[in-house]
């Protein structure tokens, strides 16, 4: 009898302990949405593969990865920083995404319409078209803010003028589903293309160099802005100034980056445009139409510009006298 009641606790004790643990395991799913059998993140390796730009993988020094999800809320992205240019291991909810890098250390270029990767463009500020002429602060020169004085070249009078880039690599893809399957990392790459052109110009046969003081130019027809997912160039034409520099005995040199042109614009025409003062202070401006050698460049990721002869002494000789750029006196501000 008595073995009989002791089997009979131990059943009842047992079914009591099952019950237990029924019952926190229940209440334990119920407050941890997260479930093993089923995630709901995955973990994904970014690489970045500088395979048609391979001199950014030197010259970059940080990169930003911008997360689109596809789940109808394209309106929202996040940022992902990574320190140098190989990319590294994030985690993301399980789902589709559409994803663009950009390099993040620049200090200069402006972002648009980043609410969605095909949409996602870099431009630059406006700019003096005067901005690449060397000012140095306490000299008697002023440059106006109204800069719809300073003479432009003909037919660019309405460009728009913008500063000059910095270098800009970037690249999207579409449609990559994060499965989330445990213990898998997936692979996303990303190619980033260079966004920008480097632009030379050399003006050499430069009559009475010796008596310049001050000098820069512009180049027009240039795009207003770039898309990072396909490197098109798109918005309205540009000018965009850029510093002069004597590098030889009748030459004179200038470097700058810009985004480019597009040769399929048959309507655009590229000028070059040179300003220069004088030791006599007299404000020269010269103009030439270089749009062959923008167009037809052998090499549109550095195009060079190359003009000969300028001849600063004769007025009469390629050079025209234009009024004085700033009408305005320099502003005076006393010092207590």
């Amino acid at each position: 009898m008595n073995r009989f009641v002791n089997i009979l606790k131990y059943r009842t004790v047992r079914r009591i302990i099952t019950i237990i643990l029924l019952t926190v395991g229940a209440s334990s799913c119920e407050h941890k949405p997260l479930c093993w059998h089923h995630p709901h993140t995955g973990m994904l390796r970014v690489d970045f593969a500088w395979w048609d730009a391979p001199e950014g993988e030197d010259l970059v020094k940080s990169m930003a990865l911008y997360v689109y999800p596809k789940d109808g809320s394209n309106n929202y992205s996040h940022r992902i920083d990574f320190v140098g240019t190989h990319g590294g291991l994030i985690e993301l909810k399980v789902g589709d995404y559409n994803f663009l890098c950009l390099n993040s250390d620049t200090e200069t270029l402006l972002y648009e319409n980043t609410n969605t990767h095909n949409t996602f463009a870099v431009y630059t500020r406006n700019a003096h078209p005067l901005s690449g002429m060397e000012v140095r602060a306490g000299e008697d020169f002023n440059i106006s803010d109204d800069y719809e004085t300073i003479r432009r070249a003909e037919g660019t009078q309405n460009e728009r003028v913008s500063r000059e880039a910095e270098e800009a690599y970037g690249h999207a893809v579409e449609d990559i589903h994060v499965h989330g399957q445990p213990g898998v990392v997936q692979v996303v790459t990303l190619y980033p293309k260079n966004l920008t052109m480097h632009f030379h110009v050399v003006i050499d046969g430069v009559e009475c160099i010796e008596t310049i003081q001050k000098i820069s130019g512009t180049l027009s027809g240039l795009s207003g802005r770039v898309k990072v997912m396909d490197a098109s160039r798109i918005g309205e034409h540009n000018i965009v100034p850029f510093s002069l520099v004597r590098t030889g005995e009748q030459t004179l040199e200038g470097h700058f980056i810009a985004f480019g042109h597009c040769p399929e614009d048959l309507e655009k025409f590229h000028k070059l445009a040179i300003y220069a003062i004088t030791e006599s202070d007299d404000h020269l401006f010269l103009e030439f139409d270089v749009t062959e050698q923008v167009k037809y460049a052998k090499n549109q990721r550095y195009i060079v510009i190359y003009e000969n002869g300028a001849n600063i002494c004769d007025e009469d000789h390629n050079v025209l006298k234009v009024d004085e750029w700033n009408p305005l006196p320099p502003i005076i501000i006393p010092m207590e």
